[in-house]
């Protein structure tokens, strides 16, 4: 429509246009982590004590958003665009049409539909991870030893996290000047960060004080045998019993090393490619684009 009206000029210009490979990319992304969640959800199946019928239940409400939900988030981004679009700098409002409500109306189309695929699929990840989060507590028994089910859920966590930082960096990389005249953009872009970052963390987070019950209470009986074993061998020592001496001494360093090892069992819900792979998502964009500022500064 744009280019129809002359708008684009001859010149292909992404940062006028970037706003069309939103939608497409996030409702890729929805069915993506749909999937992923699905495939989550059978890789946590041996730890929870629920029936098949209720499993089924539980598969469907992770990956579907209800119907009501689904039609809040389309009013609210209907608002959203309404009030974007009365606070948009008439510099932004020149680059589209003859006047503010020339452009609302050649806009609407995309950046409405847009921006509630972005809403509905942001009200998706965030009941997606709630989910997460009571499927978790439906876990029977934490086991330290047999951890693999409970990582299930890591990898959605991540990728849900991820998803919200490219779609920030791409809008930020090739619209910088709409970006910094736009209040609606700024204040989405700058929310996806710490968005991000919960999106990783707190779904995760319960199982992981669940872990950490179950590493004390290890930890505990292992303290427990091992003071046990100790007052035996005080107990020979005192009255000069030395005949199983050797014996008491090697149970005490079995219990010792028993102890050494749950202290170092991990209580965090995830393998550690999982955090690094997150973690250079979220930081590397930012120390490319400071490197870039300092070296544009000075001048090479």
């Amino acid at each position: 429509m744009l280019w129809w009206n002359g708008r684009l000029g001859d010149d292909f210009e992404v940062s006028k246009i970037f706003v069309v490979a939103v939608a497409p990319y996030v409702i890729w992304v929805r069915f993506y982590l749909d999937g992923v969640a699905a495939r989550a959800m059978d890789a946590f199946r041996p730890a929870l004590a629920v029936s098949d019928e209720e499993f089924s239940r539980l598969r469907y409400e992770l990956t579907t958003l209800p119907a009501p939900l689904t039609r809040v988030a389309t009013i609210a981004a209907i608002v959203g665009y309404i009030a974007n679009a009365v606070l948009l700098p008439d510099q932004i409002i020149a680059q589209f049409g003859p006047s503010r409500g020339v452009t609302a109306v050649l806009l609407a189309p995309v950046a409405m539909f847009t921006l509630a695929v972005v809403v509905i699929s942001t009200a998706q990840a965030a009941r997606q991870l709630w989910m997460v989060d009571l499927i978790h507590g439906l876990a029977e028994h934490v086991n330290l030893l047999r951890v693999k089910p409970f990582y299930a859920f890591s990898g959605l966590a991540s990728r849900t996290g991820i998803s919200f930082l490219v779609l920030a960096y791409f809008i930020a990389a090739v619209s910088p000047d709409i970006v910094r005249d736009t209040p609606l953009l700024q204040v989405l872009i700058v929310a996806m960060l710490p968005t991000a970052v919960a999106c990783f963390v707190l779904p995760l987070y319960g199982m992981h004080l669940r872990l950490v019950a179950e590493k004390d209470r290890l930890l505990a009986e292992a303290n427990a045998r091992f003071e046990t074993v100790l007052a035996r061998l005080h107990a020979r020592v005192d009255g000069e019993i030395l005949t199983d001496a050797d014996q008491l001494s090697h149970q005490l360093s079995s219990v010792s090393e028993e102890r050494e090892a749950i202290s170092r069992l991990s209580t965090w819900p995830w393998e550690a490619a999982t955090v690094t792979g997150f973690l250079t998502t979220l930081v590397l964009p930012v120390l490319l684009w400071l490197v870039q500022r300092l070296l544009g500064r000075l001048g090479l």
